[in-house]
């Protein structure tokens, strides 16, 4: 059995410059079983692939250099973000609070001696400092403290896999941790001690260490053994 389908553009089509073309098609009936066929830059695929038509619509990306860190693997998601929206600045710091031109008080809700910003909280505060300069001796990392020599000296990580892994999980942690605390503070009234948070974070890092026992038990207990091996 045969089958005609036939349509053509309209002169109001043509007018318009419509996106649309239709031409004359012939197409023949057969017994057998209908399937579906998807498309992508010529190639014809018989299964539908999220992923690639998700990366046809966005387009080619930009390579960062501190991709590695944010979205590292094996990380947490909601510290991933959180880490992104720090490199890219995009959190409600009270600098960019009072920048927007909203009141506010200008003071670091962790030490409140300095002008809160990004650059100060991570880890120019005195009480941020005090957290993270812990955490990267347990991971056998000289901290830097300056955000930007920070985010280089994390970009340039070396050595084992672990080490590199348990670094960024750390210092992601970290900023998920003292972020916490910050908003704490301020929506609720509540102080947390220096101690409290790097018990905090001491508990994520291994909870998180432990989830990879599923997937690679090799690399979970030599994270562990890094981690407990400068524990006090």
């Amino acid at each position: 059995m045969q089958s005609w389908s036939m349509a053509s553009s309209s002169p109001q089509d043509r007018k318009t410059n419509s996106p649309f073309e239709f031409f004359l098609q012939l197409f023949r009936l057969t017994q057998e079983e209908d399937y579906y066929e998807w498309e992508i830059d010529g190639t014809t695929r018989k299964k539908y692939s999220t992923g690639e038509v998700y990366n046809k619509l966005k387009g080619p990306g930009v390579d960062v250099p501190w991709g590695n860190i944010v979205w590292n693997k094996g990380g947490i998601p909601k510290h991933n973000f959180l880490t992104w929206l720090f490199v890219l600045n995009r959190c409600p710091t009270r600098d960019r609070i009072l920048g927007w031109g909203l009141p506010t008080a200008s003071d670091c809700l962790l030490c409140n001696t300095m002008p809160e910003s990004r650059d100060h909280l991570f880890f120019d505060c005195s009480h941020s400092w005090s957290v993270w300069s812990v955490v990267a001796s347990r991971c056998g990392l000289i901290a830097e403290r300056m955000w930007v020599r920070s985010l280089v000296q994390l970009q340039m990580l070396s050595g084992r896999k672990e080490k590199k892994r348990l670094t960024v999980l750390a210092w992601q942690g970290t900023i998920h941790a003292l972020w916490t605390e910050r908003n704490a503070r301020l929506h609720r009234n509540s102080f947390g001690s220096t101690d409290s948070l790097l018990a905090q974070i001491d508990l994520t890092i291994r909870n998180r260490i432990a989830s990879y026992r599923q997937v690679n038990q090799t690399l979970a207990s030599s994270m562990l053994q890094l981690w407990f091996m400068t524990a006090s």
